[in-house]
């Protein structure tokens, strides 16, 4: 392959921060680019490539990093939800202190780009928030790789703790590759699942 090919791969791959997906993707198009083609036309599409794949998709790796940042910004809480906002660009994220407090954080690429804020709620629904914590004996990890298994190929897009028929459940919507959007609800205590909406047979 042309050196000024094999350049404009390595260096696009810097330019985009040294993500793995872009890394990969320069990679194959190295593998898959033939020598045959202009060096300007091999350049530009390389370029375009690098610059526009997407830095992550809403799937449970970013909604993990995007996760771990909230929490760490908040030391000792629990995650009870997480919504990616913007095309997976954002996720919104609550979680609740030790004393039931919660707190909303915007984290984007790993990083909290807004609060913690504080919401104001009163004794009984800082009491909720402690029980429905106490409750679940799977985290927000656990629960989305339960989740995850029940959809493969998933990608989810929001995650909740929450009670449904006097049970504490993680509900999440995931979507498929397909387009369809699934419903799941798993039990937070057995990591069971009891409902997923929308699954094709």
């Amino acid at each position: 392959m042309n050196k000024t090919i094999i350049a404009a791969l390595v260096g696009a791959s810097v330019l985009a921060g040294g993500c793995g997906t872009v890394l990969r993707e320069v990679e194959r198009l190295a593998v898959r680019t033939s020598p045959e083609p202009s060096i300007g036309t091999a350049t530009s599409t390389t370029a375009t490539t690098a610059t526009t794949a997407p830095q992550g998709t809403p799937g449970a790796g970013d909604l993990k990093q995007a996760a771990r940042a909230a929490l760490g910004a908040v030391p000792g809480s629990t995650l009870v939800s997480i919504e990616t906002e913007e095309n997976g660009r954002l996720w919104e994220v609550q979680v609740v202190g030790q004393d039931g407090t919660e707190h909303q954080l915007d984290v984007e690429s790993g990083k909290v780009v807004g609060g913690p804020t504080t919401e104001e709620e009163d004794a009984a629904d800082k009491a909720k928030h402690r029980a429905r914590v106490s409750a679940a004996k799977l985290d927000y990890a656990q629960a989305a790789d339960k989740i995850a298994a029940a959809v493969p190929e998933g990608r989810i897009t929001e995650l909740n703790l929450d009670t449904e028929q006097g049970k504490t459940v993680w509900e999440a919507d995931v979507l498929a590759p397909g387009g369809t959007k699934h419903e799941v609800a798993i039990d937070a205590a057995t990591g069971t699942v009891t409902r997923n909406n929308g699954a094709t047979t």
